[in-house]
């Protein structure tokens, strides 16, 4: 077997990349160093593979992504695929477009016909680009959210959906170190098919972007009832396809945060290019502030998803978490496929961690409701099964949403698009989407979610949730668990590393108005970064005063993510 120093000096030789090159000639005497770089090999997580860029297999680089482009290669024409070809893409990050074209020209090289979008685009730009040319596979370069000095690779297959096991697991069978791809295993860059990036974001918008759309009681929704909106593309590549997709839905076009409106790599000003972590909405929300705006939405940087913040009536800004998102559209979009019920049965999914008052609204409305694994290559799957079924609404928490099944991908750019719309249906009947969360939740119960994460070593994740598989607790802040489920266990037909727990009905409050809450709680590592992740949910099936027991469920929630967290801080 090689050893990482061997593999370090066979890297050098083949890295193109000068400042890549530069680093293995000024650490490859360090052991350590060595080991962290060309010690491990990449893996497919939830949604592909991301890293730090660096060189050798534990990190992103040009030589890691053609050593997974020959692999997809081998595996396309194993599975009589090659002739169908491959599409690539890549986003904004220094580093994507050369990373990009090195797959696209090693796959063609391979005798597979490769087309490459010419610019920076949205991830759901390239998983449309797929289902559009009937492509066998789909590589997207990008890191998504992940931190600044991160990137990623995505890879679709010929379903349209990112890869599952084991076809990931075949894959990676395949990434091959003992023969590391070289500037003369590429195709020339005149083999590789160009597609103009404004062409691909008009397919796109013709395919994904609903027209003319039609609000509950059966009346065209009228575009002067949508509230002024601002948004942010926070650095990244959605502010063009927006653009078009408002334009083509008839919506005003918003107020744009300038200075995060073009593509920026370096995300300048951003303390963490996420619109789930805190002070990403900072300059959206006050730009609406200076506006009289009420509505921002934000898309993170490869335009996969979808953040929203509102203000209420007293003028104080609330983010809506992902689960409130994914109710609201939810709502919104079985409305709009009323009309359809009786001819085809409606179809939806979301992810085991979300929470479950979509799947109380579904069951309230005759929709068929599918609860999947974390990350949208399982939330899709339900959409490939069912024959003859319509395809309503898949969500996670983490601010993905399917609005459409032209894209087999969370895509926060029509997620935007549909959501501009249903704030506009519901200013035309006097209320915001805060009053909506409140009538539903009148409708199906209240439902509050909470979550928290834990930035940890992989070591330390690891052998805590060995110990809470080990020695699940018995009891959480104060009250009994009454249910762990390990999805590690065997017979399940995909496993995951998640440990579910239920806590009974119990007492909230201290008083003679105590509500009877039931608590969930899911508990895994994260697939794209080097933390644990915590998701908890409290149900009160008959709410009284709405607000106030919104407040007092967050605060229990608060109360037991602090306790769960710190199993992991003391691992």
């Amino acid at each position: 077997m090689t050893t990482p120093e061997a593999l370090a000096e066979a890297w050098l030789a083949v890295e193109p990349d000068a400042a890549m090159c530069a680093d293995i000639e000024a650490n490859r005497a360090s052991t350590d160093w060595v080991q962290a770089h060309f010690g491990s090999v990449l893996h497919f997580g939830t949604a592909g593979m991301r890293a730090p860029v660096g060189p050798g297999p534990a990190r992103m680089n040009r030589v890691m992504v053609r050593i997974a482009a020959r692999a997809v290669g081998t595996e396309l024409i194993a599975n009589g695929l090659a002739g169908r070809g491959a599409v690539v893409g890549f986003d904004a990050r220094p580093g994507s477009g050369d990373m990009a074209l090195d797959a696209a020209r090693l796959l063609a090289a391979m005798g597979i016909a490769a087309a490459i979008i010419d610019g920076p685009a949205p991830t759901p730009l390239l998983a449309r680009q797929l289902l559009a040319r009937s492509a066998g596979a789909g590589l997207m370069v990008t890191a998504s959210h992940n931190p600044r000095n991160d990137n990623g690779l995505k890879v679709y297959w010929a379903d349209g959906t990112q890869i599952r096991p084991p076809l990931d697991q075949r894959i990676e069978a395949r990434m091959d170190l003992s023969s590391l791809p070289a500037d003369a295993d590429l195709a020339a860059r005149h083999e590789v098919e160009s597609l103009d990036v404004r062409s691909v974001i008009a397919e796109y918008v013709g395919a994904a972007i609903r027209r003319p759309v039609f609000d509950a009681d059966g009346r065209p929704v009228d575009p002067n009832d949508v509230p002024p909106i601002v948004y942010t593309a926070l650095c990244g590549v959605g502010s063009q396809t927006l653009g078009h997709a408002f334009a083509t839905a008839g919506l005003p076009p918003p107020i744009y945060v300038e200075h995060q409106r073009q593509p920026d790599g370096a995300f300048a000003g951003l303390p963490f290019p996420n619109p789930e972590e805190p002070g990403t909405l900072d300059d959206a929300m006050a730009l609406a502030t200076d506006h009289d705006v009420d509505l921002v939405l934000a898309n993170d940087p490869d335009a996969d998803r979808l953040a929203v913040a509102v203000r209420d009536g007293d003028g104080a800004w609330h983010r809506l978490s992902g689960d409130e998102l994914g109710v609201l559209l939810c709502d919104w979009l079985i409305c709009l496929h009323d009309d359809g019920r009786a001819a085809q049965p409606l179809i939806s999914a979301s992810s085991v961690v979300s929470g479950r008052m979509v799947e109380a609204m579904c069951a309230a409305r005759g929709v068929a409701h599918h609860r999947t694994l974390t990350g949208f290559k399982w939330i899709m799957e339900p959409r490939l099964t069912p024959p003859g079924a319509r395809w309503v609404f898949g969500y996670e928490e983490a601010l993905g949403y399917s609005v459409s099944d032209a894209v087999l991908d969370k895509d926060g750019i029509s997620a935007a698009v549909e959501f501009a719309r249903l704030a506009g249906d519901l200013a035309a009947r006097g209320i915001g989407p805060l009053e909506r969360l409140d009538e539903l939740a009148a409708e199906v119960g209240l439902h509050v979610t909470g979550a928290a994460s834990v930035r940890a070593d992989a070591e330390e994740i690891a052998a805590a949730m060995a110990a809470l598989r080990a020695d699940p607790p018995r009891t959480i802040g104060g009250r009994p668990v009454t249910e762990v489920t390990d999805w590690l266990e065997a017979g399940k037909p995909h496993p995951a590393d998640l440990v579910e727990l239920e806590l009974g009905p119990h007492a909230v409050g201290g008083g003679a108005d105590d509500l009877e809450a039931q608590v969930r709680i899911c508990i895994r590592p994260s697939g794209t970064e080097s933390k644990a992740k915590v998701y908890l949910e409290a149900t009160q099936q008959i709410p009284g005063d709405v607000a106030a027991d919104r407040r007092r469920l967050r605060s229990l929630l608060d109360d037991m993510a602090a306790e769960v967290s710190a199993w992991f801080e003391r691992a």
